[in-house]
């Protein structure tokens, strides 16, 4: 009796286990099928065709597969953690990556993927090397047109260069030199550019030009070159000094209108007396203001930031700066 009772688990066993053994194994031949079957051949023969400074060009030899894929083309940076992926219809067997850095080493790999997410081997690795930017911007067209006795408004056409994203630096050059000094950028049309250069002397001629340069460095044009005559003037008194400088609002990031009591000349009304505000010591690049006693100014350190404001009337006579301003500011 005892001996039957052990046979008959021992079966029992043996049965539990072979079910369990069917059971596993049909669900890996399930997960299995779930993956779609088999994978794209991998494409070969990946070969660079052409380079240029920010573009390099791709074929390959087909993949095959029983059913819809597409490619893959990984684009790695070399020495950098840039790593994209594009993708490529399985018509294709060529690609162009596009906005590239010039000068640049470059690695690529294409695989194919089915609809189902079976991914082939990769490829072979191409390599290319970006050609070097040697291109300079577009000339500027450069006009002048004067304002009065000490100022001249300096207008040319946008340049343009041929990589993407990488232009532009302007730089003006007078009488052969290249000035930073008073300048000032103010409105132009849409396809123009335009500064104003300011505390000329009057009665002087001057030769002016614009120099554009691109992100790469050293590729640089210059612009024509155009003369301007300022007006003479015998006024040589500055106006007085503005006074009662403070805070008008405060936009944060760093984004601040200052008021003050506006100055009075001898010579020019006070809708003509034009007012610079200097911000830690130097002049605000953004355009110059006249006959206002409030206007719009970036601050340029994180914490406290000094504020002075001189007034200057149209013959270029610049007052004694204001009493200063100081406040705690912390730019965006």
């Amino acid at each position: 009796m005892t001996t039957r009772l052990l046979s008959r688990l021992i079966i029992g066993i043996t049965i539990l286990g072979l079910t369990a053994a069917l059971l596993f194994d049909g669900s890996v031949s399930s997960a299995a099928a779930g993956k779609g079957g088999t994978a794209p051949s991998g494409p070969t023969n990946l070969v660079v065709t052409n380079i240029t400074e920010t573009t390099v060009s791709l074929t390959w030899k087909a993949s095959t597969a029983k059913s819809g894929f597409s490619y893959k083309v990984r684009i790695q940076k070399l020495n950098s953690s840039y790593n994209t992926l594009a993708t490529v219809s399985q018509t294709q067997t060529s690609y162009t990556a596009n906005y590239l850095s010039p000068d640049t080493d470059y690695t690529f790999v294409v695989y194919a993927v089915d609809g189902s997410g079976n991914k082939s081997a990769d490829s072979n690795i191409a390599s290319g090397h970006t050609l070097k930017d040697l291109t300079p911007p577009s000339t500027p067209v450069l006009q002048a047109g004067v304002l009065g006795p000490s100022q001249v408004q300096l207008t040319w056409t946008k340049s343009t260069d041929n990589v993407a994203n990488n232009c532009c630096v302007y730089s003006f050059n007078m009488n052969g030199g290249v000035i930073t000094q008073n300048i000032n950028w103010t409105t132009a049309p849409a396809d123009k550019l335009s500064v104003i250069i300011r505390h000329l002397q009057p009665g002087s001629t001057n030769s002016f030009s614009v120099s554009v340069g691109d992100y790469t460095g050293g590729n640089v044009a210059t612009s024509n070159t155009v003369n301007a005559t300022m007006p003479p003037s015998s006024d040589t008194i500055p106006p007085s000094v503005p006074t009662n400088l403070h805070l008008v609002q405060d936009n944060s990031c760093g984004e601040v209108f200052i008021g003050w009591t506006q100055s009075s000349d001898a010579v020019d009304s006070q809708d003509k007396i034009e007012y610079e505000i200097y911000v830690n010591g130097v002049l605000s690049p953004l355009p110059v203001s006249a006959g206002v006693d409030f206007d719009f100014v970036y601050a340029t350190a994180f914490g406290d930031n000094i504020f002075t404001v001189k007034a200057v009337d149209r013959s270029g006579n610049s007052s004694a700066a204001s009493s200063p301003l100081k406040l705690f500011l912390w730019p965006c």
